[in-house]
């Protein structure tokens, strides 16, 4: 069995860790709600309003398996952008967009997952459940 690749600074996880999933939101009622719910369906979140404040997370010594991403927020990282660094500086790290407007078909190639507001908190459960899934062990 070949090593599976990680990033530097980020350790290998096993299959009992619990993930990790940034939620960058700048809407704060839906942020909460939907940490809550990533929550209880047993991950580990950490919370940003903006790209900028999730820029700042992805550097630190804290390892994140998923970024949930709003598209358009405040600061001078949009969600665009950010999943356009995470792509290009942590390739390892999944990357599911959401929106209340359509997506933006010239990265949604880079992107492991859309969702468009609203949406059933679950759907999106489920789908980073199975995007970790399909992680090479």
């Amino acid at each position: 069995m070949g090593a599976v690749p990680v990033e530097p600074g980020r350790p290998a996880a096993s299959a009992s860790d619990t993930r990790t999933i940034l939620l960058v939101e700048d809407e704060v009622l839906l942020r909460l709600t939907l940490a809550e719910d990533l929550r209880d369906a047993g991950f580990r979140v950490i919370e940003a309003g903006t790209g900028d404040e999730a820029l700042s997370i992805l550097y630190s010594d804290d390892p994140v398996d998923v970024v949930v991403s709003d598209v358009r927020m405040p600061g001078s990282l949009d969600g665009l952008a950010l999943a356009r660094l995470i792509r290009e500086r942590f390739p390892l790290t999944k990357i599911v967009s959401m929106s209340g407007h359509l997506p933006v078909s010239e990265i949604d190639h880079e992107l492991d997952g859309f969702f468009a507001k609203p949406f059933p908190h679950q759907n999106l459960i489920d789908h980073i459940k199975l995007i970790l899934e399909a992680e090479p062990q």
